[in-house]
């Protein structure tokens, strides 16, 4: 495997703050010419690290909730686990199906109007998988916070405004432009305003300011890149924390823990059988051994129990509009 350079590391960061930035953009911020990022970012391409660029969509303000839910397979072949694996990812209100080692093998994350909505639709995939998927753990996601990735420049602040998802539910109306635009940049945010308008059949100016009005409302939060950190030898885990003494004050000193540690690329509260849910990317198995003892130091008031999974593929699904 071979090791990213500090040219590579960079540009990987740049992209993941900012999907929608040109290569001439990008070239510029880690000092290389615009057909030097170009080459670059289609190398990171080819090798696998970068899957592809996404936009951030804040579905809360779109009248949904996530509904994370976790399970483990029984008495399944290689071939059956693929096939159930292949039909999660077409689900239409699936947005995010992982696969797992440990505890559980597989998750996946429902976007649902309301807890009877969920509820047709989590009895429905229960009933379809009753042989195959067993112990389904169901956790409501209140707020996801994502992180961008400063381990890969060696800095341990996350500056700025982070990518944030959930909060009360709204009730914005898309116009159907809007739903269209979002379709077409949910698994290529890097597509142009001029090809998106093509597209959409709808003049550029039209597209760019449709862009620009979610933006503002809050709708998109950013645009990112699917980044598999294990191409370039990195491990992910995701932390599951049961708390007691669950203040507001406590839960914003984990927020700010999480937001100026390097290595966490999402924080996640909870409502369910833990509270908080944290994913690292990380070198070693060491390092997470003291990372885990590190939070339960810092929180020995709000940790009551910590359970680490290891992540196989956190994006075999990552889409926030899949409808």
């Amino acid at each position: 495997m071979r090791e990213l350079d500090k040219k590579d590391r960079k540009l990987l960061y740049e992209v993941d703050l900012n999907a929608r930035a040109g290569t001439s953009e990008l070239g510029k911020r880690i000092g290389l010419s615009q057909e030097g990022a170009f080459y670059r970012l289609q190398r990171l391409e080819k090798r696998g690290i970068i899957a592809k660029y996404m936009i951030l969509l804040n579905f809360a303000k779109l009248g949904y909730t996530g509904f994370g839910i976790y399970a483990r397979f029984q008495n399944v072949t290689k071939e059956e686990k693929a096939k159930v694996i292949e039909e999660l990812k077409v689900h239409h209100h699936i947005y995010w199906l992982a696969e797992f080692g440990g505890k559980f093998d597989v998750a996946f994350a429902l976007m649902a109007k309301n807890v009877i909505h969920f509820n047709e639709m989590f009895t429905e995939i229960a009933s379809k998988y009753v042989q195959v998927l067993k112990d389904l753990t169901v956790s409501i996601r209140v707020e996801l916070v994502q992180f961008p990735r400063e381990y890969l420049i060696k800095k341990e602040t996350h500056p700025g405004k982070s990518p944030r998802f959930g909060g009360f539910i709204e009730s914005e109306q898309l116009k159907k432009v809007d739903e269209l635009l979002l379709k077409e940049i949910a698994n290529n945010a890097r597509l142009s305003v001029l090809e998106l308008a093509k597209r959409v059949q709808k003049p550029a100016s039209t597209v760019g300011g449709r862009l620009k009005q979610l933006e503002t409302k809050g709708i998109i939060q950013g645009y990112s890149a699917q980044i598999r950190c294990q191409e370039f030898g990195y491990q992910s885990y995701q932390l599951f924390i049961k708390a007691h003494n669950l203040t507001k004050q406590n839960k914003r000193r984990l927020l700010a823990y999480c937001q100026a540690h390097a290595n966490i690329i999402f924080y996640i509260e909870t409502v369910g059988e833990w509270n908080f849910e944290l994913i690292y990317e990380i070198e070693s198995q060491k390092q997470l051994q003291d990372l885990i003892i590190e939070l339960r130091t810092k929180f020995s008031d709000l940790i009551k129990d910590v359970e680490s999974i290891v992540v196989f593929d956190h994006y075999v699904k990552y889409n926030q509009y899949p409808l």
